[in-house]
């Protein structure tokens, strides 16, 4: 496996030529800011890139990357896993009308890379650049790779890895670990020496169940911060809980007697983690990195029914590496997860430990990794 700190060629292969790729990403937030973190890094290196997205239209995909200024197709997807036998059979058929499209389209923008991130959309993408024999490379955020990228690994040129974990999954000689690409505004400052909580103050606590939401985090995050808060700490929430249950949360916050503000979607995260002290988090890879970045001590709550339960192999993966603490929400007890996050909350010394580990698990500039990487592999080809 190639690591990031080892890149011989790096910028060198870098040149001034124009470079058209695709990033193809769907469904959540979580598979679609990596995208855009690679493409502002092609930006960087490459400042005539041109760069079209590619993703289903019916997630965060198309509102977030017309907003970043980059073009937006679509291609149809559907799960191919996880449903029953009708679903199988309208997700083959999509399958195979999105690889029709997907080399139509390939061909006719002159693409010379396609990068996938995720989502059901990458597949039929993936599979339309091969038989084009175009490069091709996918981004595996998480420490359990899922069936789709296992066997999208075995035909694309290269596999980034966000956990040495995944390794495994895939041929050596194809993999190289970058960690999960970040946007450089997710996280401000000097994180590494960031402030703790000050007892005479509130303390700052962000739940986020990713850009979907966690129902589980929705019905039960406002009664484990009302036992913390009786514990003597001051309390103040910011709750990202997607499009759904915003009434009901907002009232048990306000039966626990908490000041919250609950949103469907954090527009500016980066805001949140620097005025955080505390998350309690679900276990999306990308919102794990984020934490890292922003050395933000958190409880990990990984999101029940994601697929093939991916969310605790990452929770258990970087709470091992961390030393943050994670819980099952079959295991969910507030009584005693609340002593131990009220402990850290008012023992400065013990926050800074835990700020300073998390910090010390961020990737250097994965993304600027991946675009040397990918633009070596175009200058060997030719």
């Amino acid at each position: 496996m190639e690591r990031a700190t080892q890149r011989e060629q790096s910028h060198s292969a870098i040149g001034a030529a124009s470079r058209r790729i695709a990033l193809v990403a769907g469904g959540t937030a979580g598979h679609v800011y990596p995208a855009l973190a690679v493409a502002d890094a092609y930006r960087r290196a490459l400042p005539g890139v041109q760069a079209l997205f590619i993703g289903t239209g019916g997630g965060f995909e198309a509102r977030l990357v017309t907003a970043h200024g980059y073009r937006f197709e679509t291609i149809p997807s559907a799960p191919l896993f996880g449903v029953g036998v009708v679903g199988k059979a309208l997700a083959a058929q999509r399958l195979v009308t999105g690889i029709g499209r997907g080399r139509r389209l390939l061909r006719a923008e002159g693409i010379d890379l396609v990068i996938g991130f995720g989502g059901y959309v990458s597949a039929s993408t993936i599979v339309a650049a091969h038989r084009l024999r175009l490069l091709t490379a996918i981004l595996e955020l998480n420490a359990q790779p899922g069936l789709t990228n296992r066997l999208l690994g075995r035909i694309v040129d290269r596999v980034y890895l966000g956990y040495a974990a995944a390794e495994c999954a895939f041929a050596a000689t194809r993999t190289m670990l970058t960690g999960v690409p970040l946007r450089p505004q997710v996280v401000r400052g000097d994180s590494s020496r960031r402030p703790g909580p000050d007892r005479a103050q509130w303390v700052h606590i962000l739940v986020t169940g990713g850009s979907l939401g966690s129902s589980f985090l929705n019905r039960n995050a406002a009664e484990l911060l009302g036992c913390v808060a009786a514990q003597g700490v001051g309390i103040e929430v910011l709750h990202q809980a997607g499009d759904r249950d915003l009434e009901s949360v907002r009232q048990a916050y306000a039966r626990v007697g908490l000041t919250a503000r609950v949103t469907p979607y954090i527009e500016e995260i980066a805001d949140a983690y620097a005025w955080a002290h505390f998350a309690i988090s679900c276990a999306g890879a990308g919102t794990l990195a984020e934490l890292a970045a922003a050395g933000l001590p958190a409880l990990i709550v990984p999101l029940h029914g994601a697929s093939e339960d991916h969310q605790a192999a990452n929770a258990r993966t970087f709470a091992a590496a961390s030393g943050s603490a994670w819980v099952c929400e079959r295991d969910w007890s507030p009584a005693a997860l609340a002593t131990p996050i009220a402990d850290l909350l008012t023992h400065p010394e013990a926050w800074t430990v835990a700020s300073q580990r998390m910090h010390a698990l961020a990737a250097a500039d994965a993304a600027g990794a991946m675009v040397a990487d990918c633009e070596a592999m175009i200058a060997a080809r030719r």
